[in-house]
């Protein structure tokens, strides 16, 4: 009478009305009884061959309706098994010798679906997924949408009265591209992320000087005043950059910190004002965590270097007296100067909290090389060497933190 039917069902809204129709009928010219239930775990939207044995009447009589569902509307984010499911029967573990109470037969897999690539195959009963036993089919289907893409899970299986474990990789229910020549699946390719144009902003800097500014603090000292900070001081700048193209971004940025200080003793009035700054070009190339999380690796190469300018007034200028108040250093005026190349390697974190407005932090350790031996002092734009003066260096590390205007 019937041998077999082979139904073609379109998944979503084209279901195939007319299979349906005549399964029910068939199914109801038998005087079925109990309902067959035939689960579809395919790829998402696409067409789904399903063969369906009918050549044994008298278990078709005992089926009161056929009953074929899909396994529900589902998204590219909802993972994939790749399986075709169907409820264990008392017969089934029967003729297969499966001793347990529980688990769902594996009536098929997806060509390509995680189940296949796993080792699984039609025939093969699911006992545990992901820890969990697996009691019945709709039972299954909901631990595995429970799931994300890309997740790895384990399965124990039964087949051929022996159990044997693995493990599948959940995939998107977006059915993969097949090579038509090698029937090999196209893996996809990740999107890449958005590395940004560039932006700027301004950025605060602490610098903590390699030889604790000694060589600075012995001048401001001897001079009667309070010496730099040795752990280090608070710089202020501004920088920006853009992206020249495969992930490369070529900026530029300054940084300066200044104090002006007087006092009044027995001789007179003194004046100190101390200034460190630098600036440069800054090159580096960004890497993409996550969408809005980047790290970059880069550097500065640029100039800078110190100034100290102390003045000493010890009495009230004389327009007849100049020459001996200068003579005699009751009031006199001296600029110190130590200039350098510096190169700066530093690692950069950015997080962007929205289109336009992120979080920068930077890491980066200072080089110095001077181009003139000593210090220099400048008077009156004329430069003189400072007998004795040291070989400071302009060494240390840099930490930035602050906001980033951009991406």
């Amino acid at each position: 009478m019937l041998n077999a039917m082979k139904s073609r069902i379109r998944s979503g809204k084209k279901l195939s009305v007319i299979m349906v129709v005549l399964l029910l009928g068939a199914a109801a010219m038998l005087n079925a009884e109990e309902p067959f239930v035939f689960s579809v775990d395919g790829w998402g939207q696409e067409d789904i061959e399903i063969d369906i044995d009918l050549s044994d009447l008298e278990k078709l009589k005992q089926l009161k309706k056929i009953q074929i569902s899909m396994s529900g509307e589902y998204g590219a984010d909802t993972p994939l098994l790749g399986v075709y499911l169907a409820d264990m029967t008392f017969q089934d573990a029967y003729e297969m010798h499966y001793d347990y109470n529980y688990g769902v037969l594996l009536s098929g897999t997806v060509p390509g679906g995680g189940a296949q690539q796993a080792g699984l195959m039609k025939g093969d009963i699911i006992m545990k997924f992901d820890g969990q036993k697996a009691r019945y089919e709709s039972q299954l289907s909901t631990m595995i949408k429970s799931k994300k893409v890309g997740e790895t899970v384990d399965i124990v299986f039964f087949r051929n009265e022996q159990i044997y474990e693995t493990q599948a990789v959940l995939q998107s229910r977006m059915k993969p591209k097949v090579d038509k020549k090698t029937g090999e699946i196209i893996v996809a390719k990740k999107p890449k992320l958005d590395v940004g144009g560039g932006g700027g902003s301004w950025i605060p800097m602490w610098f903590v000087d390699k030889n604790k500014f000694e060589d600075v603090n012995k001048v401001i000292k001897d001079f009667g005043f309070t010496p730099l900070r040795e752990d280090g001081m608070f710089l202020n700048g501004f920088g920006g950059k853009g992206n020249i193209g495969k992930n490369w971004f070529l900026g530029g940025m300054g940084e300066w910190y200044s104090i002006d200080r007087k006092k009044i003793d027995s001789t007179g009035v003194k004046r100190m004002k101390y200034g460190l700054g630098f600036g440069g070009v800054t090159l580096d190339k960004r890497i993409m965590l996550s969408k809005n999380l980047a790290t970059s690796l880069g550097f500065m190469l640029g100039w800078g270097g110190h100034t100290l300018e102390l003045s000493h007034v010890g009495d009230n200028y004389d327009w007849n007296e100049l020459n001996s108040q200068l003579a005699s250093s009751t009031n006199n005026y001296v600029k110190l100067e130590k200039s350098y190349i510096l190169f700066q390697p530093k690692l950069e974190v950015l997080y962007r909290l929205t289109d336009w407005l992120g979080i920068r932090a930077a890491v980066g350790y200072m080089l110095s090389y001077s181009y003139h031996s000593g210090w220099n002092a400048n008077i009156c734009d004329d430069i003189f060497e400072v007998t004795n003066s040291p070989e400071t260096k302009f060494d240390g590390l840099t930490v930035s933190v602050g906001p980033w205007f951009g991406f």
